[in-house]
């Protein structure tokens, strides 16, 4: 982007006079889970591209999350999703339910660590999965770190395959409003790295990631994600 529309851009999302505390990552989660009492909606938009002989195709992936804070350390949501393969009509493509757990408040470990369970399924109720995460981060000041460690584990008629990923990202705050930082994911069989960017706080808020693969085997040549969320 020319820095003639990049300067004015950053400088707009600078003068929102608003306290902060947004989310850092799209892919990559951190240390938080919702206060007790209160509500959320989240919108998240995928892109991932693969570069063919005939041209690029584009999977369009969509996400509409409804999350609660139960207390000051458990939150459960709940996830509708729409997906839109190369040349094909956006379909319904299913649901997840996840709930985190914070093991404890900032600060107790030298690493702070969080529990993530999440089950989804399609419409048919015949290809479901469980995801298991581990959520570890760490604030330095205005630096973050993250990583989060994946089991899932996917049923399909009598066959269950079992995934290891992986999401870690750094991220440091150049403004009480906006984090600038690196993502990486990935599997056994493809990794991918790129920039992020969050700006907002923790009722209004939106965050933008970019990946490159980093192996030439990976499925995708690129992958984008935007999120925006607003408090109820």
């Amino acid at each position: 982007m020319p820095s003639k529309i990049l300067l004015p851009l950053l400088s707009l999302l600078l003068a929102v006079q608003l306290q902060a505390d947004g989310r850092r990552y799209v892919w990559t989660y951190e240390y938080q889970t919702l206060p007790g009492g209160e509500a959320e909606l989240e919108s998240y938009t995928e892109f991932s591209h693969v570069d063919t002989d005939s041209g690029r195709l584009a999977t369009t992936t969509l996400q509409y999350e409804y999350e609660i804070g139960m207390n000051n350390r458990f939150d459960v949501g709940i996830y509708q999703k729409f997906k839109q393969a190369p040349d094909a009509s956006l379909t319904y493509d299913g649901f997840k339910m996840r709930l985190r757990f914070r093991l404890g408040e900032k600060g107790q470990w030298p690493l702070d660590p969080l529990i993530y369970l999440e089950y989804k399924d399609n419409a048919a109720f015949d290809h479901s999965a469980l995801e298991t995460k581990l959520i570890l981060a760490r604030d330095f000041d205005r630096l973050n770190i993250a990583f989060n460690p994946v089991l899932e584990f996917e049923f399909d008629d009598d066959e269950t395959e079992v995934k290891f990923e992986y999401t870690a990202g750094i991220s440091y705050r150049l403004h009480p409003l906006l984090s600038l930082g690196l993502e990486t994911k990935g599997d056994t069989d493809n990794i991918y790295w790129g920039p992020t960017l969050s700006h907002g706080k923790n009722d209004l808020w939106f965050a933008l990631g970019y990946l490159f693969p980093g192996s030439k085997d990976s499925s995708a040549d690129r992958m984008l994600r935007f999120i925006i969320g607003v408090g109820l």
